[in-house]
């Protein structure tokens, strides 16, 4: 009999001591290694004790008691509970049992950890500096939905790009990122968003990030243009 195929049928004949001895012999050994039937067991039997106090109380002669006795205690001592079990087979059992519980529980502890790892890499501590740098960008009136944000490597040379919720742009134009640095523009890259509006790129930048004091995004003809010429959507100081 495999893990999965209980005797949950026959426990409630069980609990009443009506079984043929072939069906006894077989829920005894299921018993054995399966707790959650064994439990069930135990709540028949709680109710099959509690039949004797729904009737009314009259007195029983004694032989008849004398011979019911006889038989719970052979009951008892021919076909006792398994109880015993292997300590595998007894944390399988509550698992299987709490697994709604585990599973939520588990979302909730991997939320905690992201948050602490997030946390962690980006708490400001003199004597261990943030490892990377997040520049959130604004939108403007031409992408009141759009987000931005440029993310800096500790050294400042290296960035990456990430926007989200822009316009999805035709064939002929895309989007390109300007580095700013004493009223100076520099491309920083050409990017098209998906339908969605997001992107991500990394930032082709002449000269370390830190030394730029701002960045800016606009609305260029496919292929980029050497300066700015249509519509900002988003910005940002470093």
């Amino acid at each position: 009999m495999s893990d999965i195929e209980h005797i949950k049928d026959l426990l409630p004949a069980y609990a009443l001591d009506i079984l043929t001895a072939a069906e006894r012999d077989q829920v005894i050994e299921h018993l054995t290694a399966c707790p959650e039937c064994r439990l069930e067991l135990r709540q028949f039997q709680v109710t099959t004790d509690a039949l004797a106090l729904a009737s009314a109380q009259s007195s029983i002669r004694p032989e008849v008691k004398t011979s019911l006795m006889k038989r719970i205690k052979s009951r008892q001592t021919a076909a006792p509970i398994p109880a015993r079990n292997t300590l595998k087979q007894g944390w399988r059992s509550f698992f299987l049992r709490s697994a709604p519980v585990w599973g939520f529980a588990l979302i909730i502890i991997l939320a905690l950890g992201s948050w602490l790892l997030w946390d962690r890499l980006h708490q400001v501590n003199p004597s261990n500096p943030t490892p990377l740098r997040v520049v959130a960008l604004a939108n403007t009136d031409n992408a009141p939905g759009a987000i931005g944000t440029v993310i800096i490597s500790k050294t400042g040379e290296y960035g990456t790009l990430v926007v989200d919720k822009l316009d999805a742009l035709d064939e002929t134009h895309q989007y390109q990122l300007w580095l700013i640095k004493d009223g100076q523009r520099s491309s920083g890259g050409l990017f098209s968003v998906n339908s969605d509006g997001y992107a991500s790129m990394p930032i082709a930048s002449p000269l370390p990030l830190d030394q730029y004091q701002a960045v800016g995004i606009t609305v260029e003809p496919a292929g980029g243009s050497p300066h700015p010429t249509g519509v900002k959507v988003l910005g940002g100081n470093f």
